[in-house]
C-alpha cells in the first residue's frame, strides 16, 4: 500500500479512533471516518455500523478497513447481552459484507484480551485457549471468527489486534467505568475510590500510543503477508496489580486514595497478563512507554482538562 491511499476507521470518534486517526493523517493516508459522534478533528460520517445498506453505500473505494466500532464494556455486557451480540457481530458482519461487495480485502479490528476468559497458563499465548467469561469477551471472539471465514472464504487478509489493558489521555466514556480514568477522577475530586475485590487482580496496561503504533504496523502486516489471518497480543508484558496502579495515582497527584473494597465482580478474571513475542515477530512492535511515564502523561492531561472546563 502506498502513501495517499484510502483508509476507513469505523469508531474513529473513540478513544483509539482519535489518536488512530491523527496517526494516519499524518502519515499521508486519505480518511473516512465512520461513527455515531463525531470527531472534531476530521470529517465524520455519522453512520451506524449495523446498518447493511449503509455500509455497503460507504465502505467503498479505501485499500483497508481498520474496525473500532464496537461496545467495549465487560460489566455491561453481563447485564445486556442481547445490546452487545447485536451491535459487535451485527456491526462487524455489515462491514465485512460492504467490504466483500466493493472488494476491499484488508480488514483490521480490535480484538481483545477478554477472549481468553479465565487463563489456565499465564503470560497467554496467542494459542491458548480461548474461553470468553462474559458476552463481551464472547462477541470479541465471534467476531475474530467471522474475520477468519472471511480470509479462507474471500481472500481477505484479516488482523486481530487484541489488546490487553489500554490507556492513555482523552479517554472519555460516559459513565466512566474503566480504572485508569475513574481513579484518577475519584482521587483528584477526594471521592471513595472503587475497587473490586481485594485489589490484587493482575493487568497488563499498555500506553495508547504503543496500540496505534501496532496499528501503523498492521498496515505493513497487510501487504507483507496478503491473504492470511493474523492474530496478536498486544501488551507491555510487564504486569501491575490494581492497587500499585492507585498508588502510582497518588503519588502522580500527590493526593491519598480512599479505597473503598467491594465484592468482586462476576466475569473479572484473576490475572489477564499475555505474551506478546508473536507481535515482536510478526508485526515488529514491541510496547515502548513505561507505565510511569505513561501514567504520568495520562493524570496531567485529566487534570489539565478538569481544570479547564
Amino acid at each position: 500500500m502506498t502513501q495517499k491511499n484510502n483508509i476507513i476507521v469505523t469508531g474513529g470518534a473513540g478513544f483509539l479512533g482519535r489518536h488512530l486517526c491523527r496517526a494516519l493523517a499524518k502519515q499521508g493516508y486519505q480518511l473516512k471516518v465512520i461513527d455515531l459522534q463525531e470527531n472534531p478533528e476530521f470529517t465524520t460520517i455519522i453512520a451506524d455500523v449495523r446498518d447493511q445498506n449503509k455500509m455497503k453505500q460507504l465502505i467503498k473505494d479505501a485499500e483497508l478497513v481498520f474496525h473500532l466500532a464496537s461496545l467495549i464494556e465487560a460489566g455491561e455486557s453481563v447485564k445486556k447481552p442481547f445490546k452487545y451480540i447485536d451491535y459487535n457481530l451485527n456491526g462487524t458482519l455489515a462491514v465485512l459484507e460492504a467490504m466483500r461487495v466493493n472488494k476491499i480485502n484488508n480488514f483490521v479490528f480490535s480484538s481483545s484480551a477478554a477472549v481468553y476468559g479465565e487463563p489456565i497458563n499465564t503470560p497467554i499465548k496467542e494459542d491458548d485457549r480461548t474461553i470468553p467469561i462474559n458476552p463481551y469477551g464472547m462477541t470479541k471472539l465471534a467476531m475474530e471468527g467471522l474475520l477468519r471465514s472471511y480470509v479462507e472464504a474471500h481472500d481477505f487478509t484479516g488482523i486481530a489486534l487484541r489488546y490487553f489493558n489500554l490507556y492513555g489521555p482523552e479517554e472519555h466514556h460516559q459513565p466512566e467505568t474503566h480504572a485508569i480514568p475513574r481513579f484518577i477522577e475519584q482521587i483528584y475530586q477526594d471521592k471513595e475510590l472503587t475497587v473490586w475485590g481485594d485489589g490484587q487482580h493482575l493487568r497488563d496496561y499498555v500506553y495508547i500510543d504503543d496500540i496505534v503504533a501496532a496499528h501503523l504496523q498492521a498496515i505493513k502486516l497487510a501487504q507483507q503477508q496478503p491473504h492470511q489471518y493474523h492474530y496478536l497480543n498486544l501488551s507491555t508484558e510487564k504486569p501491575a496489580s490494581v492497587l500499585e496502579i492507585a498508588a502510582l495515582i497518588e503519588r502522580t497527584i500527590n493526593k491519598k486514595a480512599k479505597i473503598k473494597h467491594f465484592p468482586p465482580r462476576p466475569g473479572d478474571p484473576r490475572v489477564l497478563i499475555a505474551d506478546a513475542s508473536k507481535a515482536k515477530k510478526i508485526l515488529d512492535w514491541q510496547a515502548q512507554v513505561d507505565l510511569a511515564t505513561g501514567m504520568k502523561n495520562t493524570v496531567e492531561y485529566f487534570v489539565n482538562f478538569w481544570q479547564q472546563t
